[in-house]
């Protein structure tokens, strides 16, 4: 949440009652709902369903811009209806973003959890420190050991020990610590203490292709960035209101649609940027076009390609190896060429149709599937919304179970993404805060029966 775009999205309600049918008992989208609304404060929507008074600020764009509403009124006219509230119990249909900040800031968990957190006295943060492995004794978690500075350090627990490494680093460390497949496990020189084989398995991600066009008698952020007086104006709007494009990632709104009119749920999300780049990849710079421009970014949200990540050393140090296998499932890249041709037909409405002077990419080409999958594949990227590496559940592949406890062993639970079986439709922030809270009641209760 210190680094990520900031957009504020419970997921899917079928997507958890999916999670439910799995086996996963508590995780249905009743069963979480409450503890997103204990996460936010957010002032408008159905109280019933969204948060008053919780330590994280949830703000929705606004003003409503030329460009904004222009998209969302052309979704709508393409039969995606607007959706005043996408985190009020229904997922479908076009809506403005929302954002985890306040008064135009960033608010991260660092501000609504840990500052508040660091006045007690029962919690001490260790800087600098880096976790190397958990300590076993049989089956059961006994402590860390980590690294501070060149002193190794190790820290014992009185009850238990919890992982909240994320998707990459808490797999790597249950590797590091015996825990995982032989096989992954011998070939990295880690001795094996307890086989669980889905460990480092299960991994999935968001991938996002966009759609660019170039624009008349509309502002976006091509323009006005390259303009002293509307980036002055821009400026000066943030410092009045706290509002406005300054007060945003780029993105304002988003449209959770069906490619295919039978699916049940939502396949893509079409999300609307204020600008476009003829190298959006660059890691240096942000490079825009010459002329006025916009992109619609499609986001499969329930991608079936399944990666992996494993050690490949002892080496707490060493990275571990990523396999993202993007695009592996034969379903996931034509999901990515109907989200080109939905967005081309939004495109086409009124509301839109009379602003957009032409496609910048992927533009006609040929006009064939083939030619949409080349654009695809050449400028698709991640999301980093990693998810699954430690899945919960009750089958042989599952590490942890509805409780979050690693399946096996006694004393060690994980808190993170890494335990979400797939990724609950849209963007992971607020679902992996949610497992945090979750969590947390889990451990009281535990506590509060071994008292008892």
């Amino acid at each position: 949440s210190m680094v990520n775009g900031m957009f504020w999205v419970h997921g899917d309600p079928a997507e958890y009652d999916h999670w439910r049918a799995l086996g996963n008992e508590g995780w249905g989208y009743r069963d979480v709902l409450p503890y997103f609304q204990r996460m936010e404060t957010y002032a408008s929507g159905d109280p019933q369903v969204r948060g008053r008074s919780g330590p994280l600020t949830i703000t929705e764009y606004s003003p409503r811009d030329p460009l904004t509403d222009a998209f969302l009124r052309a979704c709508a006219e393409a039969g995606i209806p607007e959706n005043a509230d996408y985190n009020g119990g229904t997922y479908y249909g076009g809506g403005l973003m929302q954002f985890s900040t306040r008064r135009g800031l960033r608010w991260s968990v660092r501000e609504g959890y840990l500052r508040p957190a660091m006045r007690r006295a029962n919690l001490r943060v260790i800087t600098n420190a880096r976790v190397r492995r958990v300590l076993l004794d049989g089956n059961r978690v006994t402590g860390v050991s980590y690294r501070l500075g060149a002193e190794e350090r190790t820290v014992a627990a009185t009850r238990e020990v919890v992982l909240a490494a994320g998707s990459i680093h808490t797999p790597q460390l249950l590797e590091l610590s015996g825990i995982g497949q032989r096989v992954v496990l011998e070939r990295a020189g880690v001795g094996v203490r307890h086989e669980l084989n889905g460990v480092g398995e299960n991994l999935r991600d968001h991938l996002q292709a966009r759609v660019m066009f170039e624009v008349r008698d509309l502002p976006t952020l091509n323009g006005i960035l390259r303009s002293p007086l509307k980036k002055a104006q821009m400026a000066l709007r943030y410092a009045l209101f706290r509002d406005g494009l300054m007060s945003t990632p780029g993105a304002t709104a988003h449209a959770y649609a069906r490619t295919l009119a039978h699916l049940s749920q939502p396949d893509v999300k079409l999300q609307l940027h204020h600008l476009s780049s003829p190298d959006e990849r660059n890691p240096r710079k942000l490079v825009l076009d010459d002329c006025p421009g916009f992109s619609v970014g499609i986001v499969q949200q329930q991608p079936r390609s399944l990666g992996s990540i494993h050690v490949r050393s002892a080496d707490p140090a060493a990275t571990p190896e990523i396999r993202a296998n993007y695009l592996a499932h034969p379903e996931d890249l034509p999901t990515f060429i109907r989200g080109i041709k939905l967005v081309r037909q939004v495109v086409k409405q009124p509301a839109l149709a009379r602003h957009v002077v032409r496609e910048l990419r992927p533009a006609a080409g040929d006009g064939s599937d083939r030619a949409l999958e080349d654009y695809v594949r050449a400028s698709i990227f991640g999301s980093y919304h990693q998810v699954g590496t430690c899945r919960m559940g009750n089958d042989p592949l599952a590490v942890v179970d509805a409780k979050l406890r690693v399946r096996g062993l006694v004393g060690l639970r994980i808190a993170d993404a890494s335990i979400m079986p797939t990724i609950p439709a849209s963007n992971t922030n607020a679902a992996a805060i949610m497992v945090g809270e979750k969590a947390s009641d889990l451990l009281l209760e535990d506590a509060r029966a071994a008292v008892t």
